[in-house]
C-alpha cells in the first residue's frame, strides 16, 4: 500500500485577495516584457489561469494527480506591505473566511490555516474568530511583508495560538525579515508553540545550499518543524542534483529525526504539462518511495523516515486536525 502523503504547505489565491498592484508589479510586467504583451494582457491571462482558484476545485485536481492525500492551505495576508494607501482588495478577513468555506466543501482533503499581518488592527481577535467560528486549523505568518518573526507585535497572535492549540507557519529565506534565526528565537520565548519553519530558508536555488541555515536554527528546538515545501521549484529534483537532494535529507533526518520534517509543495505553480508540474511529480515520487529513491545514489533511507516525512510529522506539528486515517 502506498504510503500517505500529505501537503502541508500549498495556496488557493482569488483573483482579488492581492493589494492591487501586487500582480502587476511581482507577475504581469515581467512577463509582458518577455512575451512583448502588456501588462494589461498578461493580467487577464492571469486571472482566467488555473493559478487564480478561489473553488477549491484545482487544488483537487493537483492533489489527485500528484497522489496527495490530504493538504493544508496558507491563506497570506499581503495587504500592509505595500505602504500608505494599499491594502488587499478584499479585506482580509472576507477572503480568510471565504478559505474556510472552500475548504469545509471538501472536507477530509482540505484544510486552511489563517493569515493577519501583526500590525492589522485587531490581528488577534480577526485570528480567533477565524480559528473559533470558521475552523481555521493554525497561522500563516509571512515575515517578507516587513517584520521579523520575533517582532513583539507578532507575541500576542503566539500566544493566542497556543491557547487554542493550533499551529503556526512562519515564512523563512529571501530577505533580512525572513531569517530562520528569528524563527529559532520565537521558539526559544514559546516552547509550547507548534512551530513550522516554512520553506527551511530555502528560497534560492538549491545550489545555494541555503537551507543549512534553517537546520541549525531548527534544530535546536523540538518545537520546530522543518518544512520542506518549493524545494523542487528551485531546483532540488534536477537530475544532476537528485543526490545532493538524498544526501541533504539524510543529514536533516540525522539531526532531527522524521518526526519533525515535513514535506509540501507551494502549488498551485503552473498548469497541466508544464516544467513546474513535471518537477511537483518528481518531488512526489521521490519522497513517497524515499527508500528506493535513496538507493540509487548510495543513501539509506528506511520506510518509517519515509512515512514520517510524508505524513507522520505533519499529523504531530497539526495535531489539532484529525485526517481520518
Amino acid at each position: 500500500m502506498a504510503t500517505k502523503l500529505i501537503d502541508v504547505h500549498r495556496h488557493l489565491w482569488g483573483y482579488d485577495w492581492f493589494p492591487p498592484s501586487h500582480l502587476p508589479k511581482f507577475s504581469a510586467e515581467g512577463i509582458a516584457r518577455r512575451t512583448n504583451r502588456t501588462v494589461e494582457e498578461v493580467l487577464e491571462r492571469i486571472k482566467q489561469s488555473p493559478t487564480m482558484d478561489a473553488t477549491g476545485r484545482v487544488a483537487i485536481e493537483e492533489m489527485e494527480y500528484y497522489g496527495i492525500d490530504a493538504s493544508v492551505i496558507m491563506v497570506l495576508d499581503w495587504g500592509l506591505a505595500y505602504g500608505p494607501g494599499e491594502d488587499n482588495q478584499l479585506p482580509a478577513e472576507e477572503f480568510n473566511r471565504l478559505a474556510q468555506e472552500v475548504v469545509q466543501k471538501h472536507a477530509g482533503k482540505l484544510w486552511a490555516m489563517a493569515s493577519y499581518d501583526p500590525r492589522r488592527p485587531r490581528a488577534v481577535a480577526l485570528f480567533e474568530q477565524a480559528v473559533t467560528e470558521w475552523g481555521a486549523v493554525g497561522l500563516k505568518v509571512y515575515p517578507p511583508n516587513g517584520y521579523q518573526a520575533n517582532d513583539e507585535r507578532c507575541f500576542p497572535l503566539y500566544e493566542k495560538a497556543i491557547e487554542l492549540d493550533v499551529p503556526v507557519l512562519i515564512h523563512t529565506g529571501g530577505n533580512i525579515w525572513a531569517w530562520p534565526e528569528w524563527v529559532e528565537l520565537v521558539a526559544r520565548r514559546y516552547p509550547d508553540l507548534r512551530i513550522i519553519m516554512g520553506h527551511t530558508n530555502l528560497q534560492a536555488p538549491f545550489e545555494t545550499q541555503a537551507y543549512w541555515d534553517g537546520l541549525i536554527s531548527g534544530s535546536r528546538h523540538r518545537n520546530i518543524w522543518l518544512d520542506l515545501c518549493d524545494w523542487q521549484a528551485l531546483g532540488a529534483v534536477k537530475e544532476e542534483n537528485l543526490p545532493e537532494l538524498a544526501r541533504v535529507i539524510r543529514v536533516f533526518l540525522d539531526s532531527v529525526g522524521p518526526e519533525r520534517i515535513v514535506w509540501g509543495t507551494d502549488l498551485p505553480q503552473a498548469g497541466v504539462g508544464s516544467r513546474a508540474r513535471a518537477q511537483t511529480m518528481v518531488w512526489a515520487d521521490f519522497f513517497r518511495n524515499l527508500p528506493e529513491s535513496g538507493a540509487k545514489y548510495g543513501v539509506t533511507f528506511t520506510p518509517e523516515e519515509r512515512d514520517g516525512i510524508c505524513h507522520g510529522a505533519a499529523k504531530a506539528a497539526f495535531s489539532n486536525i484529525d485526517f481520518g486515517w
